[in-house]
């Protein structure tokens, strides 16, 4: 792990390769222990035939919010269910995605996250629940690009 940096902004970084998240626009804002934090600002690759974000979209954006807060700790956390409710369609600005784990066990992590517009209004609901495989995270190299 990089000095003078927490096991949480290691994880961030880890993070920063998750190659389908960064290439769909979604960026990491913040980590800490049990808690992330990602943001997207809505583009025109963003919207389906009807002209609003698509599902796949917002799930993404969740989905990274989730990964960052059951892997926090710096031990390896996969995804075993996850399920989301939209509900309200967005069809321009900022979205952020802010995930908190509500229960870990030794085995378990479940996050709730919440997915809101602009003006904090709640556009998605979601639920993910990971298994923790108990296997260290990878924090050596500080900068992955």
């Amino acid at each position: 792990m990089s000095e003078g940096r927490s096991v949480a902004e290691c994880v961030g970084l880890l993070f920063e390769n998750d190659r389908f998240a960064r290439e769909s626009g979604i960026r990491i804002v913040e980590v800490r222990p049990g808690y992330g934090r990602t943001q997207m600002d809505v583009e025109a690759r963003h919207l389906n035939a009807v002209g609003i974000v698509q599902g796949g979209a917002i799930f993404t954006l969740a989905d990274l919010a989730f990964a960052l807060a059951c892997n926090s700790n710096g031990t390896m956390a996969v995804g075993c269910q996850a399920d989301i409710s939209w509900l309200k369609a967005v069809r321009s600005g900022r979205l952020t995605a802010i995930a908190e784990e509500v229960s870990r066990t030794r085995s378990i992590s479940t996050c709730l996250i919440r997915i809101l517009d602009e003006r904090e209004e709640l556009v998605a609901i979601f639920k993910g629940v990971a298994y923790i495989k108990g296997t260290p995270l990878d924090l050596q190299s500080p900068d992955r690009s």
